[in-house]
């Protein structure tokens, strides 16, 4: 294992809270959805007073619109979902649309348009072809639940699939599973990496790292069962959008429906299955005994459930997922040489020198005139009678190097122990046909351990 131990422990604590009314939404982006449209009869002329109504085919929910002077009717704050619109007025066929689906961030136009009726009379398209978003600038791509749950992801980490958006490519020596800062490492359309914005459920989970010159780090990272869908926004996106060097990732956790809906999951990873790396052989050059695999584990599962409290009206969802990570690391470090262990530095690249003898002119000679102490006598083997006995025993302390290399001279292979949990509890609340609350916790916690003795 590693000549040297470490621990990292890490809590990560989210809240977000928000209250949508008719045109304000209070602490969120915007990630929800816009609709507009105009209702026109079979002669072109626009209708006024309308009544229009749209309805969340999960949750029941509806709000209600009319149509003003110009036949235009709105409506702001939807959650990304699958709708019917129902356009209603008297004397007139009703006509209902539904299938309506609008994606993250979306502003989309449906029109209506009117017949008159007899008794009773309505029309129903079951049928909608996806609706452009010919409202809005912003150019993005949509990734839908359906790619989230039924591409293979490395380590379940779904952010390699912001390179199925255009423009989005790999930093120059890394891959699609390198995602340090965490999710945020790809170049999009020329921009810098590691710069982009992550939102979830319109709330900020991205910020700038200390020390990293303005590099983003996402400080959680919600459970693959438990995003609905991400939208990559990478060019023309409004100024609410302000703190990235190009591109968004806008993220909508899944909510409850009228229906209970969740998913269970176990992944697992043994060591019988792992084939070694390089510095993990079978056998030591001139050993003939077998050098031992890694014991490495890996059990990873969890559950989402969604689902109402009480239908048309309040909703629930919750997720959760434990990971027990057992990994192999192996590498390559330096450590004192067995001729170093007794005093002798003579093999050293580099001189060493004497701390007790007075300082000498330099070789060569500087202009001006600099100090030096000389080098240790002998070529660089320290007398028995100076050799600290403190630094003796420090030097000991540092495994038997296993190659003649002065630097680079051993390779460890170690076990590094990697517990985590999270979890999401999300609510939503409708009040009336205007105004609705949600909230979201989101808690997430890890230990990461090193051990200190080589395999």
């Amino acid at each position: 294992m590693r000549p040297t131990g470490r621990l990292f422990r890490t809590c990560i604590l989210v809240a977000s809270f928000c209250v949508s009314l008719a045109t304000f939404v209070a602490a969120q982006g915007s990630y929800r959805a816009q609709l507009r449209g105009v209702v026109s009869d079979a002669t072109g002329a626009v209708v006024h007073n309308v009544t229009v109504t749209i309805t969340d085919m999960g949750t029941n929910i509806a709000n209600v619109s009319h149509t003003d002077d110009k036949g235009e009717y709105f409506f702001t704050g939807l959650r990304p979902s699958t709708y019917s619109v129902k356009a209603e007025l008297k004397g007139f066929r009703t006509t209902e649309r539904t299938g309506v689906v609008l994606a993250v961030d979306q502003e989309a136009s449906l029109n209506f348009t009117l017949t008159p009726a007899g008794v009773s009379e309505k029309i129903e398209v079951t049928t909608t072809a996806p609706l452009m978003d010919t409202d809005n600038a912003t150019l993005g791509t949509d990734i839908t639940h359906e790619y989230i749950n039924e591409i293979p992801l490395m380590g379940r980490d779904y952010f390699g699939l912001t390179f199925l958006a255009a423009g989005v490519t790999e930093v120059a020596g890394s891959g699609t599973g390198d995602n340090y800062p965490s999710g945020t490492n790809f170049t999009s359309n020329g921009q810098r990496n590691a710069t982009a914005e992550i939102r979830l459920d319109g709330a900020l989970i991205s910020a700038p790292e200390q020390g990293e010159g303005g590099n983003t780090n996402v400080y959680y990272e919600p459970l693959v069962d438990s995003v609905q869908e991400f939208k990559v926004q990478n060019n023309s996106f409004s100024a609410e959008f302000g703190n990235n060097g190009g591109t968004v990732v806008n993220m909508v956790l899944k909510g409850g429906t009228n229906a209970f809906h969740g998913t269970g999951w176990y992944f697992l990873q043994r060591s019988q299955m792992d084939a070694r790396d390089f510095f993990n052989p079978k056998y030591e050059l001139g050993v003939s005994t077998p050098f031992p695999k890694p014991n490495t584990k890996r059990d990873q599962g969890g559950f989402s459930l969604g689902g109402p409290i009480k239908k048309n009206k309040t909703f629930f969802f919750v997720d959760f997922e434990k990971v027990r990570n057992v990994a192999a690391s192996s590498g390559v470090v330096t450590v004192p040489t067995m001729a170093e262990r007794n005093g002798d530095f003579s093999g050293l690249t580099n001189i060493i020198y004497d701390p007790k003898q007075p300082l000498i002119p330099c070789t060569p000679p500087t202009t001006p005139p600099t100090m030096c102490r000389p080098p240790v006598a002998n070529g660089g083997i320290i007398p028995v009678a100076e050799r600290d006995p403190i630094g003796m025993a420090v030097l000991n302390l540092f495994p038997q190097p296993t190659n003649p290399n002065e630097f680079y001279n051993y390779n460890y292979t170690t076990l590094a122990n990697g517990p985590d949990y999270q979890f999401d509890i999300k609510l939503d609340h409708q009040i009336n046909d205007k105004n609705r609350v949600s909230g979201r916790y989101s808690r997430g916690w890890s230990n990461y351990t090193s051990n200190s003795k080589s395999m």
